[in-house]
């Protein structure tokens, strides 16, 4: 192990040096600043006195030359540190850094030479102390290759008459001294596996910090620029925040200009409209669906290989590999963030039923979906198999647990059926073997004993409510969809006060999913605490006979529910969760 890392001591100048001249590479300086300008005053008060930093860990990237580089020219990427370095380049040597909405701004630290008992040394400067003499209103003047003591003592010195300025160039000395202070390097072997470095991290971290792979393949994303890593990284980032915040497209062709110009930037042209997407991915989504759409694999730790072009445990590196990975990574990127494609996904789910985020069962089943959604866009297959097939697999996926054991096996097993017998034939296989007569009779009503109303089979069930438009129980307007996009809540068909005075007082009767349902609020004024046989005549004064039964068979549950005493309740579960089985069948092979 010893051979793969060493750790040496750095001054923060050369450090800084290292950053100026790319031979350090810092990937988050081209993304917003999270830092605080307190943090960044505290960091330089902390050097000021002396007192350690913390280590910096630097991953010594492959042997692959990258433009601006001469003969046998590196780059090593700083993995942990990253805020640290970019704020001394802002505090010390004046750099820009991005604000959220990606503007360049300063972050200036002030400097008293002479402070008072109880006052501090050093303060973000939001223009307060440009007009305190006493104040050195930026440090950053004192790191000037220009600079000049004797220039600014007298200047100083003009601007405090009166102070004794005796301990001036002492004082000055120890600040500007800082660039001088060591700093440990933990600097990792290219040959190390991702899991490798992650444990590293973690012993060396007082607080047992994980290193978040998906930010490790992001860095070694934006530093490969020779293979258009800077370009890849900036789509996923703007991407993810374009969905969360469209306003974002126009500061980005006010901003960003070069980035817009590229084939990358133009691909994002369609969004900053008023549209909802209610898929709204993150960077480690994105990672993880191109992974699996375009490279058949699961485990980040696999990208951070192939793009390093590592071909084997044993560290050989291939620079046909790199760059062949970066070029699929680039064209899964683009097919992620296409209109056609993003549009198309989101299009087919609102299809299938799946029309607010209250009915997706998690984020990891959304991103194998559209995983799913690209393969067939690779395949070739047409607009309206694409929709039908996300409709069905997202359905079959939240009924059979598809995903719920072993979810990266899972996938795995997926692409490679699927690379042999094409998308919609493992389809129907899958159909075949497990969306049987039995399963529709059997094992799918059992389901809905469950006591959650998040369990993911009857996410299915109001899916397929959704898709029909079904109205909310005995009601004549107001739809399913409508009440789960405003998040009303559920309510019982059976109230648990009613089946706690038939004797059923616990959860797995009055809470089972078979028992819920959703209906408009003055509806649940007339269900509440009472018995079906109670509220059947009061809901005569709100619709028909007719109505009422035509609303009963759309939720799945049986007229029996307005004569049925005590001895039938589990009668009339029983036969709801049939209903909402055969509800679901029907609206699946529909799709």
């Amino acid at each position: 192990m010893a051979d793969n890392y060493k750790i040496t001591q750095y001054s923060v100048n050369s450090i800084l040096n290292n950053v100026l001249s790319s031979q350090i590479a810092i990937p988050e300086m081209q993304r917003p600043f999270v830092w605080k300008g307190k943090e960044v005053k505290d960091l330089i008060d902390s050097l000021y006195e002396g007192y350690p930093i913390g280590y910096l860990i630097i991953w010594q990237n492959s042997q692959v030359r990258l433009r601006g580089f001469g003969k046998g020219g590196t780059k090593k990427i700083l993995i942990d540190g990253q805020q640290r370095v970019t704020a001394l380049m802002a505090a010390l040597l004046g750099r820009e850094v991005l604000d959220d909405q990606y503007k360049s701004h300063r972050i200036r630290i002030a400097f008293l030479p002479f402070p008072s008992e109880g006052e501090e040394r050093f303060a973000v400067n939001d223009g307060y102390y440009d007009d305190r003499p006493e104040w050195i209103p930026d440090i950053s003047l004192l790191f000037k290759k220009n600079f000049s003591y004797r220039t600014f003592e007298k200047e100083y010195a003009g601007k405090n008459p009166g102070l004794d300025i005796s301990g001036l160039e002492s004082v000055v000395d120890q600040l500007k001294g800082i660039v001088k202070h060591q700093v440990g390097i933990i600097e990792l072997s290219f040959l190390l596996d991702i899991d490798v470095v992650s444990e590293i991290f973690i012993r060396i971290n007082l607080q047992g910090k994980p290193l978040n792979q998906e930010d490790f393949a992001m860095s070694k994303i934006s530093v490969n620029e020779q293979y258009d890593g800077d370009r890849i990284r900036n789509t996923i980032d703007y991407f993810c925040h374009l969905l969360q915040d469209p306003s974002f497209l126009d500061v980005l062709k006010k901003n960003e200009s070069d980035f817009m110009n590229s084939e990358y930037g133009k691909n994002l042209a369609w969004t900053g409209g008023k549209e909802e997407f209610y898929y709204k991915p993150s960077y480690g989504d994105m990672l993880k669906v191109v992974l699996i759409a375009w490279f058949g694999r699961t485990k980040i730790a696999d990208l951070v290989n192939l793009l390093s072009g590592k071909t084997s445990r044993r560290g050989e590196v291939s620079r046909k590999l790199s760059e062949e990975s970066f070029r699929t990574l680039g064209k899964g990127v683009k097919a992620f963030t296409s209109e056609k494609n993003f549009r198309g996904f989101c299009q087919a789910l609102e299809k299938a039923g799946y029309t607010c985020p209250r009915l997706f069962y998690s984020q990891s089943v959304l991103n194998y979906c559209y995983a799913m959604y690209l393969i067939m866009d690779r395949e070739g297959l047409s607009k309206a198999k694409k929709q039908s097939m996300t409709g069905r697999w997202m359905t079959m996926a939240l009924i059979t647990g598809h995903y719920q054991n072993s979810p990266d096996s899972v996938v795995m097993r997926d692409c490679a059926e699927i690379g042999r017998a094409g998308f919609a034939s493992y389809l129907s296989q899958l159909e075949e073997l497990r969306l049987t007569d039995q399963f529709f009779a059997a094992i799918l009503p059992d389901k809905f004993r469950a006591t959650n109303v998040r369990t993911a089979s009857f996410m299915a069930f109001l899916a397929a409510m959704c898709a029909a438009d079904s109205k909310g129980l005995y009601s004549k307007s107001v739809l399913i969809k409508d009440l789960l996009a405003e998040k009303t809540d559920s309510c019982q068909l059976l109230s648990r006060n009613y089946l706690e005075k038939c004797g059923f007082k616990t959860r797995e009767t009055y809470g089972q999913v078979a028992n819920i349902t959703y209906t408009s609020k003055d509806v649940k004024n007339v269900l509440k605490k009472k018995s079906p046989a109670d509220y059947r005549e009061l809901l005569g004064d709100l619709m028909s006979g007719k109505e009422i039964s035509a609303s009963l068979k759309e939720h799945g549950i049986p007229e029996e529910i307005f004569t049925a005493d005590k001895d039938h309740v589990e009668e009339i579960l029983s036969a709801r969760r049939e209903n909402m089985a055969q509800i679901i069948k029907t609206h699946y092979f529909g799709l």
